[in-house]
C-alpha cells in the first residue's frame, strides 16, 4: 500500500523516542473498531497512544480543530486518523502548524485536493496500486498492524487478534463483501465464534446471540446499533472502552449501558421515521428519491431513518435535519446506484459531503435544500434511465417449494457471509398455496408474515415480507401464488434455523 513503509518508519521512531500518538477515529462502528484495533495493537507493543473520537454534534464528522488542538496540548507528535481524514485539508494544515504529523488511514474517496499529510494510507488514493480498493476503514487499519508486525518481528498471527473487530466493521459499513473483504469477514466471524474478546462477548449476551452462529444480519441489526448508540446519544469513546476492555464484569456493565443508550435512540428513531413517512405522503414532486427534512430532528438517528424510508418505499433516501439553521443530512442508497457519485454531481448546493456508494453524509447550504432535492432527483432519474433494467422479480433459480427442506436451507449457510456484492440466494417457486391466512406484523402493519406450502407433501415455510404489509388483501385473496424469496439462516435462543424473506409475489402468470 502506498506510503506504508513511510508510516511504519515514522511509528517505529515514535516508539523508540517515547513519542505520544493520538488514534483519532470516526464515531460510527467502522471508526470505533478502527480506533480499538490500533489502540490495542500499539499499547500491546510499547507505544504511547491515546484514543480520540470527536463529538458528533459539537465537532462534526472528520478531523476537527478541537481534536488537533487537544493532540498538541497533550503532547502528541502524531495523529493517526482512522476511517476519516482524506478530505481534511485545512485541519491537516493546522496540525502541521502545531508541529503534529498527521497519518491519514482512510478508505473514503479523496477529493480533488489531497491533504498535505505526513502520509496517506488509502487504497483509493489515485497513486495507490494496492489491488483491492474496497477495504473498510478498520480493514486499512488492519493492514497497518500487519506491516508493523513484520517490522517489529512478531509472528504474523499477532495481527490476526484484530480480525474480530475487522469483521464488525466490514459487516456494519456496507462495503462490498467480495475479494479481500469476504476473506477477512469469514475469518473474523470464525475468530468471534472461537474466542470473542470480552466486549464483543458481552454485546452478544445482551442481544442473546450465539457467537457460533453469528451472521452479517445479526451484526447489522443487533450489534451495530448498540455500538453506534454511543456516538449518537453519548460519547463514541464508550464503544472503544467496551471493545478494548479486558475484564468480563466491566465489559458486561459497559455493554448494558450501550443497550440502554440504544433504547433511547430507538424512541427518537420511531418518532422521526413516523414524521418522515407522513411527509413523504405529502410530497409528490420527487419521482426517484425519498427526501425529507425537519427542524430539530436528532442528527444521531437520521441515517437510520433514511434506511427505514428505503424499506417503506424502495428508492435512494435522504433525511435532513435543520438544527438551528445548519442543514445536516444522511443518504442511503439502493444497490446499483452510487449515492456518493450522484451527490457529487449536485455538490454546488452543499457545504460538504463524504461517504461511499451506499451511504453518504452531507451539509446543505442554507436555503438550498429544495434545489438540492430537485437536482438529486433529476440525477437519480437520469442514472436509472441509463442503466439496463433488471427483471423486477429477479431470481437465481426456480425450485419447487417441496425441495426447500430444512436440511437444504441450513446447507445454504455454506454460501455465507451475505451482504453487498454477495447477496443471499433468491428463488422462484410457482403454484404455491397459503397454509394459513397471512397477517400484518411490525409497527403500523408495515410487514407481512405468511406460511407457504407447495403441496400436501412439502414442508410449510414461514416467511416475512418486509414493506409488503399494504399488499395483505391481494395475498389473502389468492388461491395460488408465484413467489420470489431469499434464504438465510439465523440463530434464535441457540437454535439454528432457516430465515425466509418474501421479496415479491403475484397471482397471474407473466
Amino acid at each position: 500500500m502506498r506510503d506504508m513503509d513511510r508510516v511504519v518508519d515514522r511509528l517505529m521512531h515514535a516508539q523508540r523516542e517515547g513519542e505520544r500518538i493520538m488514534a483519532y477515529g470516526d464515531y460510527d462502528v467502522d471508526g470505533a473498531t478502527s480506533v480499538s484495533l490500533i489502540l490495542d495493537f500499539l499499547r500491546n507493543n510499547g507505544f504511547d497512544v491515546i484514543p480520540y473520537i470527536p463529538d458528533r454534534y459539537s465537532e462534526g464528522y472528520g478531523l476537527s480543530s478541537q481534536g488537533v488542538r487537544t493532540a498538541s496540548e497533550v503532547g502528541c507528535g502524531i495523529i493517526i486518523t482512522l476511517d476519516c481524514g482524506i478530505r481534511a485539508t485545512e485541519r491537516v494544515e493546522e496540525a502541521r502548524t502545531l508541529g503534529v504529523d498527521v497519518i491519514i488511514c482512510d478508505h473514503h474517496l479523496p477529493g480533488e485536493v489531497l491533504p498535505n499529510a505526513f502520509a496517506i494510507l488509502n487504497p483509493k488514493h489515485p497513486d495507490c496500486t494496492y489491488p483491492f480498493k474496497e477495504l473498510s476503514g478498520c480493514g486499512v487499519a488492519f493492514k497497518l498492524t500487519q506491516a508493523l508486525t513484520e517490522r517489529i518481528g512478531l509472528s504474523p498471527m499477532s495481527a490476526y487478534d484484530g480480525l474480530d473487530l475487522v469483521a464488525l466493521s466490514i459487516a456494519s459499513d456496507l462495503v462490498e463483501l467480495t475479494g479481500e473483504n469476504r476473506i477477512l469477514l469469514h475469518h473474523g466471524l470464525r475468530a468471534i465464534s472461537r474466542n470473542a474478546r470480552p466486549g464483543i462477548r458481552a454485546l452478544l449476551q445482551v442481544v442473546r446471540c450465539s457467537p457460533e452462529y453469528l451472521t452479517v444480519r445479526d451484526i447489522i441489526s443487533r450489534i451495530s446499533p448498540r455500538i453506534n448508540a454511543a456516538g449518537r446519544m453519548s460519547r463514541a469513546t464508550e464503544a472503544v472502552d467496551l471493545l478494548t476492555e479486558k475484564e468480563e464484569s466491566q465489559a458486561n456493565e459497559l455493554a448494558s449501558n450501550l443497550d440502554r443508550l440504544n433504547q433511547v435512540r430507538r424512541s427518537y428513531d420511531e418518532q422521526i421515521t413516523s414524521d418522515a413517512i407522513q411527509q413523504l405522503g405529502e410530497r409528490e414532486e420527487f419521482q426517484h428519491i425519498n427526501i425529507v427534512w425537519g427542524k430539530g430532528w436528532h442528527r444521531g438517528v437520521i441515517g437510520i431513518v433514511a434506511t427505514r424510508l428505503i424499506e417503506h418505499r424502495y428508492r435512494p433516501s435522504v433525511v435532513i435535519s435543520d438544527d438551528g439553521g445548519v442543514l445536516v443530512g444522511s443518504a442511503r442508497s439502493t444497490p446499483g446506484l452510487d449515492i456518493h457519485e450522484l451527490i457529487k454531481g449536485c455538490s454546488g448546493h452543499l457545504e460538504q459531503f463524504g461517504g461511499h456508494a451506499m451511504a453518504a453524509g452531507i451539509t446543505v447550504k442554507n436555503g438550498e435544500a429544495e434545489a438540492f432535492a430537485r437536482s438529486l432527483d433529476r440525477a437519480v432519474g437520469e442514472r436509472l434511465a441509463a442503466i439496463s433494467k433488471r427483471e423486477p422479480r429477479y431470481f437465481d433459480m426456480e425450485v419447487h417449494l417441496s425441495e426447500c427442506s430444512p436440511e437444504l436451507l441450513l446447507n445454504l449457510r455454506r454460501f455465507e457471509p451475505f451482504g453487498p456484492g454477495a447477496p443471499a440466494p433468491v428463488f422462484l417457486s410457482r403454484d404455491v398455496r397459503l397454509a394459513m391466512p397471512p397477517k400484518q406484523v411490525g409497527k403500523d402493519g408495515r410487514h407481512i408474515r405468511v406460511a407457504l406450502k407447495g403441496d400436501r407433501f412439502s414442508p410449510t415455510l414461514t416467511a416475512v415480507g418486509f414493506g409488503l404489509g399494504h399488499r395483505l388483501e391481494a395475498l389473502a385473496a389468492a388461491s395460488s401464488l408465484d413467489v420470489v424469496f431469499k434464504v438465510e439462516t439465523e440463530c434464535y435462543r441457540g437454535v439454528m434455523q432457516p430465515r425466509i424473506t418474501l421479496l415479491d409475489f403475484w397471482t397471474e402468470r407473466h
